[in-house]
This record gives structure tokens, C-alpha cells and sequence, in this order.
């Protein structure tokens, strides 16, 4: 499906590099038909060094010369990039935005010409082909274009197809995910130390912790409940822990703080300007 159409990424951050390594090595596209955009003329030489793409500084010619546009900027500055690309788009084309909080009618505003809009909200995993990245259409998009998105995002790990309204909570559950393990992590290593052992002793046993506990999840019909109630002896070690954590209402903390990040995706899309009006 995406055989001879040109991507151009526009804003190749951390995401975009996973896009173009993961389609790269999947062989999903040749790497000619790959574009990157930066300000950064020593990031953009990396890429094209490293993956053999086409680079430009200027987003407007990656727009005028691509198929499929993938809006990877961070969404504090996309609406000022609409704004200086809007006459750049063309009928035909489709505009993928990974924009955490930016609606698709947002997007349509500027891009106009009907262009079939998807919104995707990838994690960080991406970066070792492991993401989830959930996404929906926009008014104008349909069955094709949705194999679309699905082929490129599966390049860097798992898709689904949701309603919009969900992509805020998607993004403080999943978008954001990846960071409170990460924060999990740190307080295991942590404790690790405080109770004597050597920081990289304490670092590989949370990291081989981390990864076997995953893989327990992924790969077993167990939910999360069942694993750790079949590693919790009544009154042992493991026991002890979760009491105290339960007794600090642990799981709530966790909720109220997915709640938080919910507000702030809202608050992003909220405070971008008024759709443009011709």
C-alpha cells in the first residue's frame, strides 16, 4: 500500500527517527521515499547519514513534495507550523499528526482541500519498535486511510483504531505510560541502594525485574491482579509491601495522577488558536 508514495516527516524528533528506522528496517518503504524536516541542519545530516533519506530545513518543501505527511512536531508549536505550511498542502495527500492533545478538525482547519486527517498518539517505545499507538480519523478519512496509518505506526510496534474522544485519556494512560514505570523504576533502584547494595547491582535487578514482570504480562493469560497475588505469600515478604502501599492508598495516588495528565492533553488541545477561518 504505501509502495511508491513519498513520507515526509515533518519535525523528526525522537518519534519521527523511530518512524523512519522502523519502516526503514521493516522494508515497508524504500529509504528515497522518505523526507525529514528539522531546524537543526547537524540532526537532519544524522538522519540522512544514517537512513539514507532526503532532509530539508524547510517545512514547506517537505510538504509540497511528499504523498503522506506526518506532523511530528511538539504540539506547544504545530499551530504556528500550520500556519506557515497551510498553502503548502495539496488535494490527494493525507496528513497523519502525532500532536499529543491537537484535534483532527484542528488540523483540517488548516490543511483544508477535504485532506483526510489521522490522529495517532504513539509512546515512547517506539524507539525499540514496542509502542502503542492508538489512532482515529478525522472527517474526511476512511477505510484506506486507516490501513495506512496502521501499516506505518505498525513499523514501530502495535496499533488500534479508537473514537476520538478517547485519544485524552489515551494519552495520560498510554502516551504518558511509559514515564511512570520509568518513575516506578527509580524508586526501586533507589531503595536498592539505601538498603546497601551498589547502584549497578540495584540497576540490574530492577531492569531484569522489570523486563521478566513484563514479559509475565504480555506472554500469560494472567491478569495483573492474578501475578501478583500468586507472588504474594500471606504474611511474607512481598505481602508486607503492598499492605504498606495499599495503606497509602497507592493505587488512588496513581489514578489522580493519570487524571492529572488527562487535564493537561485537554488543556494543550484547549489552548491552541481558533481553528483558521478563510
Amino acid at each position: 500500500m504505501l509502495d511508491r508514495l513519498k513520507i515526509g516527516v515533518l519535525g523528526a524528533g525522537n518519534i519521527g527517527e523511530a518512524l523512519i528506522s522502523g519502516l526503514v528496517k521493516a522494508s515497508l518503504v524504500e529509504a528515497k521515499q522518505l523526507m525529514a524536516s528539522r531546524r537543526s541542519e547537524v540532526a537532519l545530516a544524522y538522519l540522512a547519514d544514517t537512513y539514507g533519506i532526503r532532509t530539508t530545513t524547510d517545512n514547506c518543501e517537505l510538504v509540497l513534495e511528499n504523498d503522506i505527511i506526518i506532523l511530528a512536531a511538539k504540539p506547544q508549536i504545530l499551530p504556528s507550523i500550520l500556519e506557515d505550511t497551510e498553502h503548502c498542502f495539496r488535494p490527494g495527500q493525507v496528513v497523519i499528526t502525532v500532536a499529543a492533545g491537537i484535534s483532527t478538525a484542528f488540523v483540517e482547519s488548516w490543511v483544508k482541500n477535504d485532506i483526510p486527517v489521522i490522529r495517532v498518539m504513539p509512546n515512547t517505545p517506539a524507539l525499540v519498535g514496542q509502542a502503542m499507538s492508538p489512532y482515529c480519523l478525522g472527517r474526511h478519512g476512511s477505510a484506506v486511510q486507516a490501513l495506512v496509518a496502521a501499516q506505518i505506526f505498525s513499523a514501530v510496534g502495535v496499533t488500534t483504531q479508537v473514537e476520538e474522544e478517547m485519544l485524552d485519556a489515551i494519552t495520560a494512560l498510554s502516551g504518558s505510560g511509559p514515564a511512570y514505570f520509568f518513575y516506578l523504576l527509580e524508586g526501586l533502584i533507589e531503595a536498592g541502594v539505601s538498603m546497601g547494595l551498589p547502584e549497578h547491582l540495584s540497576r540490574a535487578l530492577v531492569r531484569q525485574t522489570c523486563y521478566g514482570a513484563a514479559k509475565l504480562v504480555v506472554e500469560t493469560t494472567r491478569t495483573p491482579q492474578q501475578l501478583r497475588a500468586q507472588v504474594t505469600s500471606p504474611q511474607g515478604t512481598t505481602h508486607a509491601a503492598i499492605s504498606f502501599l495499599e495503606q497509602a492508598s497507592t493505587k488512588e495516588l496513581i489514578k489522580q495522577a493519570v487524571l492529572k495528565a488527562k487535564e493537561r492533553a485537554h488543556e494543550l488541545g484547549a489552548g491552541v488558536p481558533k481553528p483558521h477561518l478563510d
